[in-house]
């Protein structure tokens, strides 16, 4: 009997032997032949071994198709799991190692599909036909030394025809568990296939939903994102690396309340246009973010810091590169729209926008400008930009900003911006420019106004304050040792070289002050043409009103040096005239290089009727001894009495005294005599004096009524000329 209970035994042993011996060969053929109805996809398994005395799985060259059953979605070439099967009976998965080597994912994309839409329609549609059972006990699972060896993973993104490989990829989680009761973690680490690694260590309370995890990335380069930015710009490069490590905090039932904060770090960034031209670049850029929660639209930036950059702005009539490079000036009108969609929604959020910097800098900045509005290129260099700011807050009511920076290497300049950044019609702005060389404006100065600026240096000094949307700006330029050249044309023409000739003090600088007044809630102001307007005026005021400048180097009243006044009878200039005549030879001591030229006007019928007059005087003083200019009415008597004429014709009973013939002889002569004592008093004076007397067109509408007088003209020597 025992005999034959022992043979039954040891063919049941046999049995069971042989069973587990086939059962994993039986296990991979149902696997794969049941595999679409049992995973959605069509597998492929060489092999499937399992352990019994270790309780280890070994799975070796499997794969997952593609829909059409021809390449390969996912595939690795070992796995092993190292199993604890007792715990099972604790309602416990445990995995004492997982080994993977060789993993091979391939995510395809088209559109707005991905490659495995199907398998998370087909596994959405088995979990929604399993019952749920709230009775059932809460599930818990531990892997412990997972291995990742020579992994890859391949995103075709055939939107943009783009492939970005991670190959080689390699790392170890010593430990991920998972306890409804208890909190887990899971920390995983891989190497980039250029060096640098990704790292993050995770958190989780299964009871409450709350999670933590911390992200550190390093030397993660970007040219491989190329394609993906590509898409929204016309770009040939993107370069840089990225350095960083984020904090993750918040609970997964409200994931979308999760705070950011940590570190990122930007370095050897550079974009290129299409014709690989550099217009975007930074040696380093930092950020230190001290929140940001989303949720509530709350960000806040301890501090960002960007060191080196580099900008390239090219404007012209129409737009600039970096509108074109970025496609902004495209879908004009859809985008309009979009933004008021977007107004209506920010309308309605009760979470309003909080933004803060508590720390701002630029060093060492350089910006390239140029642009073609004159119809020749202008480039311009600004250099060791450095800009400092602290507490910007969107809810502060001021907001200061420092710059200073180097201008076409030469030049300085030094502001100061205050702002209200909830409403900038509250703004004020100090600067001061120094050593700025005009002659980097000659494109401009020639095509607006027909001038080249040789040289010169200029300082400005600028104190703007907008209060209420009203601009008062107070402006003080110091221009020094300026020379110009005239050229053809100009937009405006204006006599900037004389203007400026006037403008010159005694020490060749020119000072100018320069009021600007306006209204911001004026909707049709333009304040460039507010600030042209002024200087336009203020030139035009100079060169039409040259005394009023001139006279300020021999004092007096401008009218002293305008025009020089005489009595019909004049043959010699009174002292006053010869003040007048000082001053303007004294001016053209001081004033090297101006011409002075006086032209003489007088009213002919009037100053031979002031002669007609006068001969008629010495008749009556000939014949009375009395003094016509004394006696005035008993004059008129006599002359009356003596002609027998009307009354009311007074002046033709003067000019019936003597000859008409005679009348205009004497009044030639005298004017003669007058231009010839002034000249000869200013060559008395100054025997170089370059001053000329001219006499004026008799036809000229200025000598109708006009007493004798000597206008005087100002302009330049014939060696500085406009």
């Amino acid at each position: 009997m025992k005999k034959k209970m022992s043979k039954i035994t040891l063919i049941l042993s046999g049995i069971i032997i042989l069973v587990l011996i086939v059962l994993p060969g039986f296990i991979k053929r149902y696997a794969v032949n049941n595999s679409k109805e049992l995973v959605g996809r069509q597998l492929q398994i060489d092999k499937l071994k399992y352990n019994y005395f270790t309780s280890t799985v070994s799975i070796y060259d499997f794969k997952m198709l593609e829909q059409d059953e021809k390449d390969n979605f996912v595939s690795f070439d070992t796995l092993i799991l190292n199993l604890e099967p007792l715990q099972l009976f604790k309602d416990k998965v445990v995995i004492e190692e997982f080994f993977l080597k060789g993993l091979d994912i391939t995510v395809i994309m088209r559109d707005s599909l991905f490659n495995f839409d199907d398998l998370i329609e087909f596994y959405a549609t088995e979990e929604d036909s399993i019952p749920n059972n709230t009775d059932e006990e809460a599930f818990k699972f531990s892997i412990s030394n997972i291995n990742f060896k020579e992994s890859g993973f391949h995103f075709n993104n055939q939107n943009i025809k783009q492939i970005t490989d991670i190959e080689d990829l390699s790392f170890s989680i010593p430990f991920i568990g998972w306890d409804q009761e208890e909190k887990s973690n899971a920390d995983v680490k891989f190497n980039f296939p250029r060096g640098g690694y990704f790292e993050s260590k995770f958190n989780f309370n299964p009871i409450d939903g709350a999670y933590d995890a911390d992200i550190t990335i390093s030397d993660l380069h970007l040219d491989p994102f190329y394609k993906y930015v590509e898409e929204y710009a016309e770009i040939n490069s993107f370069k840089g690396v990225v350095n960083s490590n984020i904090h993750l905090e918040g609970n997964t039932n409200q994931a979308d309340k999760t705070i950011v904060s940590g570190h990122i770090n930007l370095s050897d960034f550079e974009m290129t246009d299409t014709n690989d031209k550099k217009f975007l670049s930074a040696k380093n850029i930092g950020a230190e973010i001290q929140k940001i929660d989303y949720y509530n639209s709350s960000y806040v930036i301890n501090s960002l810091k960007i060191d080196d950059s580099y900008t390239f702005f090219q404007l012209d009539s129409i737009t600039n590169n970096f509108y074109t490079i970025f496609k902004l000036d495209e879908n004009t009108e859809s985008t309009q729209e979009e933004n008021q969609l977007n107004a209506k929604d920010s309308i309605s959020n009760d979470n309003e926008l909080y933004y803060a910097i508590n720390h701002f800098e630029i060093n060492k900045g350089v910006v390239d400008y140029t642009d073609n509005l004159t119809g020749k290129s202008f480039n311009y260099h600004l250099s060791n930009i450095e800009i400092e700011s602290d507490s910007i807050f969107s809810d502060s009511e001021w907001i200061a900003l420092n710059a200073d920076m180097l201008l076409n290497n030469r030049g300085t300049l030094v502001a100061e911006l205050g702002t209200n950044p909830s409403n900038p019609y509250y703004t004020n702005l100090d600067f001061t420019i120094e050593k700025f060389l005009l002659s980097d404006l000659n494109i401009y100065t020639k095509h607006y106004m027909g001038h080249n600026i040789l040289k010169g240096d200029m300082y400005y000094y600028s104190n703007s304050i907008i209060s209420n949307g009203k601009i008062k700006s107070d402006n003080k330029l110091l221009v020094k040792n300026v020379t110009l050249s005239n050229t053809k044309g100009g937009l405006y023409s204006l006599p900037l070289k004389f203007a400026i000739f006037l403008l010159k003090d005694k020490n060749g600088d020119v000072n100018l002050e320069l009021p600007v007044r306006g209204d911001m809630n004026d909707p049709t102001l333009n304040v460039g043409k507010l600030v042209w307007n002024t200087f336009k005026n203020l030139i035009g005021r100079a060169v039409a009103s040259p005394g009023r400048l001139l006279s300020g180097l021999v004092g007096g009243d401008p009218k002293d040096i305008e025009e020089i006044n005489f009595n019909y009878l004049d043959t010699i200039p009174s002292d006053k005239n010869k003040k007048q005549l000082n001053k303007l030879l004294e001016l053209e001591q001081k004033k090297e290089g101006l011409k002075i030229e006086m032209a003489y006007y007088v009213d002919k019928q009037l100053q031979q009727e002031s002669v007609a007059k006068d001969e008629a005087g010495k008749i009556y003083f000939n014949e009375t001894q009395k003094d016509y200019l004394t006696n005035k009415v008993d004059f008129e008597t006599f002359i009356l009495n003596k002609t027998v004429a009307d009354s009311l014709d007074i002046k033709q009973s003067y000019k019936a005294l003597t000859n008409p013939l005679t009348i205009d002889s004497i009044a030639k002569n005298n004017t003669e005599l007058l231009l010839s004592n002034i000249k000869t008093y200013l060559k008395t004076v100054n025997d170089s004096t370059q001053i000329k007397i001219n006499i004026s067109d008799p036809k000229a509408p200025e000598n109708v009524g006009s007493t004798p007088k000597l206008k005087v003209d100002f302009s330049m020597l014939d060696t500085t000329q406009e």
